[in-house]
């Protein structure tokens, strides 16, 4: 398993395992925002201020280049088809690997976020004026939910055996919410004390790791309830990505730092 990471201009791909570095990839004229990995393992892709996005094969070897009008805010990887969204102030795109073209979808606002069902028949984009747009495959408009602050990190639930399947909000009201795919509410609010800036599910679905301006990466059940603290930092915690089928987390944070956790969970008789 490999872990990518985007650091100034350069994309570092590292051993998960072992840690060590195994490429330091040039490509990029100015600092990267966002890293997106292929749900089957065979390309990741990297994008920033230089209006850029590079998709490289597993083994680091650069394959396609395509480009906005402004930088890229982020990216995802639709689990079914490989397509690929990517985010901007002003628009979005989507590129598959069938096609040579991208196509692209205006928006009213910049795109912080963006997360594909598990299904891969929804895309959805949380965005700074508190909009939470929910597109067909074609990039069409299904369905808005409105909040009152940036919605700066969302992720829908990646079970397949969750009905229905739930999108956890992290906005910068300082909450945590969850939504179906007809825009309802489940449950309420849930006030966090700090502005959320990656949600991220984890054990297939069972848990969320909420990391933020708290310094701290959190543990939570899907439904949203606080267990426990996964790592203390000394800045904030822009990203939590737990590494599939084991209980291992990245945490990504805004002094440049990079670290592994193991998490253990034991059971209680």
């Amino acid at each position: 398993p490999q872990l990518v990471a985007a650091v100034g201009s350069r994309v570092l791909v590292y051993d998960a395992i072992e840690g060590d570095l195994l490429h330091s990839l040039k490509g990029h004229k100015k600092t990267l925002y966002c890293v997106a990995y292929a749900k089957d393992g065979k390309r990741f892709a990297s994008g920033g201020e230089d209006k850029t996005i590079i998709i490289w094969t597993a083994k680091a070897e650069g394959i396609l280049k395509y480009s906005h009008n402004d930088s890229i805010q982020c990216m995802s990887y639709n689990p079914v088809t490989q397509q690929l969204a990517s985010g901007t102030a002003r628009d979005f795109g989507l590129w598959s690997p069938e096609q040579k073209s991208v196509a692209k979808h205006k928006v009213p606002s910049r795109i912080l976020c963006m997360s594909w069902t598990q299904d891969g028949t929804t895309l959805t984009l949380g965005m700074f004026d508190g909009k939470i747009s929910l597109r067909d495959k074609g990039g069409a408009e299904k369905l808005q939910i409105k909040r009152d602050s940036p919605v700066w990190t969302l992720e829908w639930n990646p079970s397949r055996d969750e009905s229905p399947c739930l999108l956890a909000v992290g906005c910068w009201d300082q909450t945590l919410s969850f939504y179906d795919n007809t825009g309802h509410q489940h449950g309420r609010d849930r006030t966090l004390g700090h502005d959320p800036c990656h949600v991220s599910h984890f054990s297939n679905g069972e848990y969320l790791c909420v990391g933020g301006s708290d310094k701290k990466a959190t543990l939570w059940t899907k439904e949203g309830v606080r267990l426990s603290t996964i790592a203390e930092r000394e800045d904030w915690v822009w990203s939590c990505a737990p590494r599939p089928n084991a209980n291992y987390v990245a945490i990504g944070c805004n002094d440049g730092t990079i670290s592994m956790y193991q998490l253990v969970f034991s059971t209680v008789r």
